[in-house]
């Protein structure tokens, strides 16, 4: 896969393809429809000059907002183009440069004699961690370590307790700041284009300023460390079948800085890391109790590290606590995301329940009794020595995943007598030709 198709759900994750699918889904629209191109784009032009001139402030996705002292502050941390320098041959650390020269500038605007270490401290504290003789992969869990017992760090206290609005509850009460002659005037305009009637027109127009308003809020209605995102729904379809601009998208509002966490600067490498792991672990919940799942490609954004060293934090704090991180690797099995399941099928050889395995790991009954079925279905024709391409089309499932729980059920079962015990205690009864 090329660059320019890496990034494509990236880029075409925006406001207009969002809008453009509900004009679909509940104004029967054609998906490919140039006419509603046509009538997003109008409203949201329109809609983006009145507020301009009534001076309302909206954050786009990936715009954090902080307020310091008394000022206040909006740092864009990633643009179409700041990709540039990737897709050109360079590296995430050149597209960095140009999101921190950015920032910079806003910064200076704010706070004139603000330097570069200043802007690292807000947007990538990591380039000024103080590491002495502590080294980053020491720190990372690379074997899953026995369910804790309690809850060290508050991890899960931390994940019990959040609980953000849901869409349904902010679009509740319609944001609708312009005057009401130029809601009239575009409900006039879509009238005209698409052939609505008036009620319908005005029904159309309203849904697309409020879908307009709830992915790029107004700066009044953040917290200080919050950021809009549009993140991938936990009901998309990522199959190849669906072009990335028609999966289904759901607004969040993410809290990247947390109160005190800006003025806490932790005193070594691990203190340090053991706070970013937080902090990754509470975006991607808080975006999946607004049914949304948040990227490795998002959160490099978000946290300006590479997705890289992203994912080796989220696979370490999950192996460290047994959790599951919500992304789309986990929640959708989308990419090679495996050590969810050796979580879970961990859990489940140590005696666990498919309720308590769920509630350790924050995975749904229906995920964890689907790993299960799998593993032991694969563990059954590993016995009878079937071939993974053939355990595919028995199973109907990726050649892909059953390699994967092939990788399991070796790890976990040093021989065949081992497997044949297990299976005997769960109560399957095997053939003399497996015995």
């Amino acid at each position: 896969m090329n660059r320019h198709e890496l990034y494509r759900p990236l880029l075409e994750r925006t406001l207009e393809n969002f809008q453009l699918q509900h004009l679909a889904r509940r104004f029967d629209f054609g998906s490919e429809s140039r006419v509603a191109a046509v009538l997003v784009r109008e409203i949201n032009s329109r809609m983006d000059e009145v507020e301009a001139t009534l001076g309302i402030r909206r954050l786009k996705p990936f715009e954090l907002y902080l307020k310091l002292g008394n000022r206040e502050i909006i740092l864009p941390l990633f643009s179409p183009e700041h990709l540039e320098p990737i897709l050109n041959g360079g590296t995430f650390a050149d597209s960095r440069r140009l999101v921190e020269e950015g920032c910079l500038d806003r910064l200076r605007h704010v706070f004139p004699k603000a330097q570069r270490r200043d802007l690292l401290a807000l947007i990538h504290p990591w380039a000024l961690a103080r590491r002495g003789s502590h080294r980053y992969v020491d720190q990372l869990m690379t074997d899953i370590a026995p369910p804790p017992d309690g809850d060290p760090g508050g991890l899960r206290a931390m994940i019990d307790g959040i609980r953000p609005a849901n869409l349904s509850q902010r679009v509740q009460r319609l944001d609708l700041m312009a005057p009401r002659s130029v809601l009239s005037s575009l409900s006039e305009f879509v009238s005209r284009e698409a052939g609505l009637g008036p009620v319908v027109s005005q029904k159309l127009v309203e849904e697309m300023v409020t879908l307009r308003n709830v992915v790029c809020p107004r700066k009044e209605t953040l917290k200080s460390g919050q950021m809009p995102v549009l993140s991938t729904h936990v009901r998309a379809s990522l199959s190849e079948e669906t072009r990335t601009r028609f999966r289904r998208l759901a607004p969040a509002i993410i809290t990247v800085w947390a109160p005190g966490e800006l003025r806490d600067s932790p005193p070594s490498t691990p203190a340090f890391l053991k706070n970013l792991e937080r902090r990754i672990v509470r975006v991607c919940f808080e975006a999946y109790r607004q049914d949304g799942l948040l990227t490795l490609m998002d959160l490099q954004w978000i946290f300006q590290m590479s997705s890289a060293r992203i994912s080796e934090l989220t696979r370490s704090v999950q192996r460290r606590h047994s959790i599951v991180v919500p992304t789309p690797g986990t929640v959708l099995d989308a990419g090679r995301s495996v050590t969810h399941k050796d979580i879970i099928v961990n859990l489940h050889l140590a005696g666990y329940s498919v309720m308590e395995i769920a509630k350790r790991t924050y995975h749904s009954p229906r995920a964890v009794d689907n790993y299960i079925g799998t593993f032991e279905s694969v563990l059954i024709l590993y016995l009878f020595g079937l071939p993974a391409h053939l355990m595919s089309r028995v199973l109907g499932r990726s050649r892909g995943l059953i390699v994967e729980h092939l990788e399991l059920v070796k790890e976990a079962f040093g021989d065949g007598e081992t497997v044949r015990n297990f299976l005997r205690e769960k109560g399957v009864k095997i053939p003399t030709i497996a015995s």
